[in-house]
């Protein structure tokens, strides 16, 4: 308990003050101290809080005869039956492990990649979907139950309930309420679109209307689903109508915190300014208070110390700030700052103590009264899995290694083990406690199960996968620049070979004494050489945590041979900062590092794709899909769900030897299937460059293009780098991304990207590295499409167009572009296709002409024009402009 009395003020004072008005003269300057004054005042209101607080946890009800207490009507015999375990969400569950010795793990294969955090019943189902559109019931022997199909990825994390039933929330815009025993759909619950939000309730949003937020529970039984559209909502179990719904300030991920005795929720948004914390009465449906810090948006979840009225409760910030506020009023009580953003969620030891993981890779506990560290656990990798904390204070939590850590409460290492051994590694789902063992799903499209202590074990002692404390295995000191493999693993280890078209990325990584310093490249001193002088870009990360190397288009001739780069500069400790913006500081030591590769032979070949040279000659097309882009590391938090959503197909156009102009546009899953997505906008021009089996896609104009939701992202530089096969063309591993985002053209969000240290400050231009899936679509080449017509081109200052005549294509069949490419130089032009694109169609619905309009001066001179369906060249024209 903590209390901040009132001061005393005596009456002589007053007499004081008296005598000081009698002599007083008034000058005009004594307003603005007045106004200064005020300002300070209304500051320190609401910054200081002068309430008495309780930081104690509620004490844990033990687990008896198979029965959990819950204040609201989850399933009482599950151990771990919603997001964060309990109402409260701290995480804990008072489940005590049952350890047996010849258990071994198993994992389940999904479709596509998990970040759904998993819930699991009394007889070990778990329950979890996955960016495959399913959502999955999976026995405790590993093998299916029953899946449930929807319409979108699935990022929520589902709630049991004391009924039978499980609900969850999809990318579809819909809940579901399922039986779970039989698998079948009870109801289906559809959120209000953008359009309707703003409509109803007056809300302008700039985003989409999914569900990525988790289920959470009112002690009547109502639910709560949070929703990108701004809005929470309380949905009747009973029959999924909605209830009624609290509004938000922006996309609310963060899962409400329920308080049943103080009838409030508490939930926070991804609001960049102050308004990110809202409390509400369940009872009224008001607002009791909405709090926050600038650009601290959160995608964390709120977790409340106790149900007590003046208890507080705790959330991590986007700015990397772990905050303490006051239940009652809001007001912020005691903040920690770690070396990154905070997506994961808080949890509480029974004593209190407060564990939070940070995306700087640390596990933190800190005191609940004074958020003072009390120990870091540091891995390598970001974490954004949540911590949960079993019967016996021991924490579990996932990590961007691809490890799930199981840490004893003073903070030693207890045991990892290796889940994933996919280079997509990143356990970004929370894990859950069962009787016998922990869930956790991942990246890599899995569901794992490990025992309790399997590492432990007799067969765990020998299994490569597990690792024994008491500590990591992290060096105790050194200044690392570390190669980054394209999906985020760090490579204590550099390889010996890379390919001549490959991008080569290194972060920093600086210890002291077993700890993790905080720290930034000097640019000013940063030195790069490469053997042979190639042509290649070099760009430092805004944040100066990584640089990439990029070769333009090869490290060396076709012979291949060897390279070596030396990196040399220093580093910068001691910072300012200002959120995730860091600033000024001191020398903190030298950077100086060789890498020696080998870059096998790449000798010409033959272009093994095809592409057409006249009308109706097939076409090569490429899927582009789960893109994934783990640098900058705040990226996956805001929208690795999003990114494994795209899928992109991309047809050749036209070619020249060993180079090939490319069309792409975008895609979706359908019955596990990617097709064609009429309804994206989204359209955009590469060259392919293909160099004795590198295969290279690039864009160095310049290109926007529409991501999830309504925002666009602006490309000044987009390259995708891999392996295929000389003979067939297949491609033999994930391509490398590398790009160049120009922030600053970023309609609304891209000034404030400069705050949080995201964009250059003085470019605004903002470097990221990642992955994807790239293969040959369907069986490898496109017919031309039937009923395209007879095509007629022309052109003026600002804008091209083809008629089409005789054509039988309606406008929502297709994708219909019109692509410009210099006569003079081969190259496109450089428009914003995406959305400058415009079709018109007769009343049929048949289309007619497509147009793409540009600036004055934009195109100039002699244009090859082609009218473009999906990925094929339907037609060629020549204008003059």
């Amino acid at each position: 308990m903590r209390l901040i009395p009132l001061v005393q003020i005596p009456g002589e004072v007053f007499m004081s003050i008296g005598s000081l008005l009698k002599r007083y003269s008034f000058k005009k300057r004594h307003i603005f101290y007045g106004i200064g004054a005020v300002i300070i005042v209304i500051v320190l209101s609401h910054q200081i809080s002068f309430e008495r607080y309780d930081t104690a946890p509620d004490k844990d009800t033990p687990e008896h005869n198979g029965i959990f207490s819950y204040k609201v009507p989850l399933d009482s015999t599950s151990p771990w039956p919603k997001f964060r375990g309990n109402e409260l969400q701290n995480g804990r569950s008072p489940v005590m492990p049952r350890i047996d010795a010849k258990a071994k793990p198993w994992a389940f294969q999904t479709g596509k990649g998990v970040f759904s955090s998993p819930v699991v019943d009394k007889d070990g189902t778990v329950y979890v979907g996955s960016a495959d559109h399913i959502f999955y019931a999976i026995k405790k022997d590993g093998s299916l139950k029953w899946k449930v199909e929807t319409g979108e990825i699935i990022d929520s994390s589902a709630l049991l309930d004391d009924r039978g039933h499980v609900y969850v929330g999809s990318g579809d815009q819909h809940v579901y309420c399922i039986d779970r025993e039989s698998g079948k759909v009870m109801w289906i619950f559809k959120a209000h679109s953008v359009e309707e939000v703003q409509k109803e309730f007056g809300v302008k949003n700039f985003n989409v209307a999914w569900f990525e937020g988790n289920i959470a529970m009112l002690k009547d039984g109502t639910l709560l689903a949070p929703n990108d559209n701004y809005l929470v909502y309380a949905i009747s179990r009973d029959d999924g109508k909605r209830k009624t719904q609290y509004i938000g300030s922006e996309m609310v991920w963060s899962l409400p915190a329920v308080n049943t005795a103080t009838d409030s929720i508490f939930f926070g948004t991804q609001h960049p300014t102050n308004k990110n914390i809202h409390k509400f009465n369940t009872v009224t449906g008001k607002k009791d208070w909405v709090n926050g810090t600038i650009l601290s948006s959160n995608a964390s979840s709120v977790m409340l110390s106790s149900s007590k009225e003046n208890g507080i409760l705790v959330l991590g910030g986007f700015d990397g700030f772990v905050r303490a506020y006051s239940q009652k009023s809001g007001r912020e009580i005691w903040k920690f700052g770690t070396k990154e953003h905070i997506y994961a969620s808080p949890a509480q030891l029974s004593d209190g103590t407060v564990i939070i993981p940070s995306a700087d890779g640390s596990i933190y506990a800190l005191d609940s009264a004074t958020g003072k560290q009390k120990w870091a656990f540091d891995t390598l990798k970001p974490i954004r899995s949540s911590p949960v904390i079993d019967g016996k204070d021991t924490i579990y939590v996932g990590s961007g290694e691809g490890r799930l850590f199981c840490i004893n409460p003073d903070g030693t290492l207890r045991w990892a083990y290796r889940c994933i051994t996919d280079d997509r590694s990143d356990l970004n789902a929370s894990p859950a406690l069962g009787h016998d063992g922990v869930y956790i799903a991942g990246e890599s499209g899995e569901i794992f199960y490990v025992p309790y202590d399997y590492p432990l074990s007799d067969a765990g002692k020998k299994d490569p996968l597990c690792k024994l404390g008491p500590k990591g295995d992290l060096p105790e000191n050194g200044t690392y620049m570390i190669f980054t493999t394209r999906f985020g693993a760090l490579l204590l280890d550099t390889p010996k070979t890379i390919d001549a078209n490959e991008p080569v990325t290194l972060s920093l990584f600086v210890r002291t004494n077993g700890d993790t310093d905080l720290s930034a490249i000097d640019k000013e001193s940063l030195k790069v050489s490469v053997t042979g002088s190639p042509k290649m870009s070099v760009n430092v990360a805004a944040n100066r945590r990584f640089i990439t190397l990029c070769p333009l288009e090869s490290w060396t001739g076709a012979e291949g041979g060897t390279i070596t780069i030396r990196v040399k500069g220093s580093y910068i400790k001691d910072m300012h900062r200002f959120g995730l913006k860091f600033f000024g500081g001191t020398k903190g030591g030298v950077i100086d590092q060789s890498y020696t590769f080998n870059v096998p032979s790449h000798k010409s070949s033959v272009l093994p794709y095809r592409v057409p040279s006249k009308a109706g000659d097939p076409s090569t097309v490429f899927e582009f899909s789960r893109l994934a882009a783990p640098n900058p590391t705040i990226l996956p938090s805001w929208n690795q769900i999003g990114f494994d959503s795209l899928h992109y197909l991309a047809g050749s156009i036209e070619g020249k030897g060993s180079r090939v102009t490319i069309w792409v546009v975008g895609g979706k899953l359908e019955n596990g299937a990617t097709v064609v997505d009429p309804a994206l906008e989204v359209r955009y021009p590469l060259t392919l460059d293909y160099d004795g089996g590198n295969l290279t896609f690039f864009n160095y104009d310049g290109f926007k293009i529409n991501f999830v939701g309504s925002w666009d992202m602006p490309f000044g530089l987009y390259r995708l780098s891999a392996k295929a096969d000389p003979v067939s063309g297949n491609v033999l591993n994930r391509p490398a991304f590398y790009a160049v985002a120009n922030c600053d053209d970023i309609e609304f969000y891209g000034k404030g990207l400069k705050l949080m240290g995201l964009s250059d400050w003085d470019t605004g231009k903002m470097p990221v590295f990642g992955g994807m899936n790239l293969r040959t679509w369907g069986k490898g080449a496109a017919a031309a499409p039937s009923g395209t017509g007879t095509a007629s081109f022309s052109g003026n200052e600002t804008s091209a167009s083809v008629e089409i005549k005789g054509g039988t294509l309606k406008k929502g069949e297709h994708v219909y572009s019109l692509m410009l490419i210099s006569e003079e130089t081969g190259s496109v032009f450089p428009l914003y296709y995406t959305k400058k694109t415009s079709v018109e169609t007769d009343s049929s619905g048949i289309v007619t002409k497509v147009n793409v309009s540009f600036d004055k001066g934009q195109v100039k001179g002699k244009v090859r024009a082609y009218y473009v369906v999906d990925t094929y060249p339907a037609a060629k024209g020549l204008i003059g402009m």
